[in-house]
């Protein structure tokens, strides 16, 4: 019709994904630290891939555990990863470490000997020669310790100038060989760690055709098993 204004043209609607997005890396730092420390460390190296922002986020995010159980991780990848993380570790758990792995450990807890930690659970396949591995002494210099757990491996003889674990208030070896007089080690142990409340020893054993005599010194102790098929304690 004439003098009738033109007709406006309807705009097609906004593909999708089209909008601004809300972003993670909008959240405040305080969250995203929280979201990643409740990961598993498999799942917390992964979300590098989330984008350039969080490639190396978890490198840095506090309370990350280092937990995993038999088959659940390549061993020969967790030292390159526990280079990379520059913060202090609350708990570090491998069960259950084959014998082809064994030697993994060792550059494991020089590391971890760096990184504070405080929950230490290492455990070895039962071999079938009883030949343990022995634990490296890098252990005794894991200061931080609240709890040790050790199974189907070797004590090896405390450094001299040893300090003890001021924090251990949980210690726990089972089927742990110590060597040859190596009873001693086990005596400065708890004797160090003055918190020391919980005591597990089960099938502790020696190098030795006895046991020489020591002493258990925990003035805290509330919790003491001992059990062995043979009469070494």
């Amino acid at each position: 019709m004439e003098g009738s204004p033109p007709r406006r043209k309807l705009r097609p609607p906004s593909p999708p994904g089209s909008a601004a997005q809300p972003s993670l890396d909008c959240l405040p730092s305080e969250i995203l630290e929280n979201i990643v420390a409740r990961l598993g460390i498999r799942e917390a190296v992964r979300t590098s891939a989330v984008s350039r922002a969080w490639r190396r986020r978890w490198e840095t995010s506090p309370g990350l555990s280092f937990e995993w159980d038999r088959g659940e991780v390549d061993p020969a990848i967790v030292a390159p990863v526990l280079a990379r993380y520059s913060r202090l570790i609350v708990s570090f758990r491998s069960g259950w470490v084959e014998r082809e792995h064994s030697a993994y450990t060792d550059e494991w807890l020089v590391l971890l000997a760096g990184r504070g930690v405080e929950s230490l659970t290492l455990g070895f396949m039962e071999f079938d020669d009883r030949r343990f591995h022995t634990i490296h002494s890098a252990m005794f210099s894991c200061r931080e310790l609240t709890e040790l757990y050790l199974e189907n491996c070797r004590l090896p003889a405390a450094p001299s100038g040893f300090l003890g674990f001021p924090n251990l208030t949980r210690l726990s070896l089972t089927m742990v060989n110590l060597p040859e007089h190596g009873e001693s080690t086990l005596e400065e142990m708890i004797s160090l760690s003055p918190l020391l409340e919980w005591l597990d020893l089960k099938s502790v054993s020696s190098d030795g055709n006895h046991m020489d005599e020591w002493v258990i010194r925990a003035p805290n102790l509330k919790h003491l098993t001992i059990e062995s098929d043979y009469d070494y304690l």
